[in-house]
């Protein structure tokens, strides 16, 4: 007698089924091997601490006026994808802004315009075999979408001071950190702090859309400056 069509197809199934099972113990061997490494790569490691000094009082309860933190959210450093509708200007008010709102930090520290309106800071340090340490931020900030003018509580480019709260476009993103950078730079250096490493701030101006024209050049050129960074600390 002969079989039909489809008397091959349990034996089929079966091989199948046989390799599913083989290809499903694989994968969970190679996962319990792989939570066992990582178990006991855990295990050796070392605890690691590091014995701070508490806040200098006098620092941590310095006076910082808001009114600076409102006037850079008044500049409407826009990022757009559209290159075309780039607006320099405020950027490079911004520019000045900061140099006038930070005398201290503008007369020690060194400053450069890369590619036309990002910024390069370097603060020397004492011990100049020590890494450096980067701080970074970036000027720019998002359009405001076209026709949601009327639903913002405050003007977008306000930098209203309101109830303890500073409000406007680029408030958390990111000009509160890079204002804080430049605030609390600009009171050590008055104080007369020097830093062992030497210490570098940069602020990218298009971030927004990539970075490609700010912070792509600006790690260009600091790779030029130093081999290698102890840290970095952005947003």
């Amino acid at each position: 007698r002969h079989a039909g069509p489809g008397a091959s197809r349990p034996r089929s199934g079966h091989r199948h089924a046989v390799t599913a099972r083989r290809i499903a113990l694989g994968l969970a061997v190679a996962a319990a091997l792989f939570v066992a490494v990582c178990a006991v790569r855990a295990a050796r490691l070392d605890s690691y601490t590091v014995d701070a000094p508490g806040p200098d009082p006098a620092l941590a309860g310095a006076d910082i006026p808001l009114e600076r933190f409102a006037g850079a959210l008044r500049l409407p450093t826009i990022s757009t994808q559209d290159s075309a509708q780039f607006d320099p200007a405020p950027f490079l008010a911004f520019h000045e802004y900061l140099r006038a709102a930070y005398p201290a930090l503008h007369r020690r520290l060194t400053r450069e315009i890369v590619n036309g309106y990002s910024l390069l800071y370097a603060w020397q340090g004492t011990d100049t075999t020590l890494d450096p340490f980067l701080l970074m931020g970036h000027l720019d900030v998002v359009p405001v979408e076209p026709g949601t003018e009327s639903r913002w509580t405050h003007p977008p480019f306000g930098g209203v001071v309101r109830d303890g709260y500073v409000l406007g476009r680029g408030a958390l993103d990111d000009k509160a950190s890079l204002m804080a950078i430049f605030e609390a730079v600009e009171l050590l250096v008055g104080r007369g702090f020097e830093p062992r490493r030497t210490v570098y701030l940069a602020f990218g101006h298009d971030e927004e859309i990539g970075g490609w024209s700010g912070a792509k050049n600006l790690a260009g050129l600091l790779s030029t400056r130093t081999g290698r960074l102890a840290f970095v600390l952005d947003e």
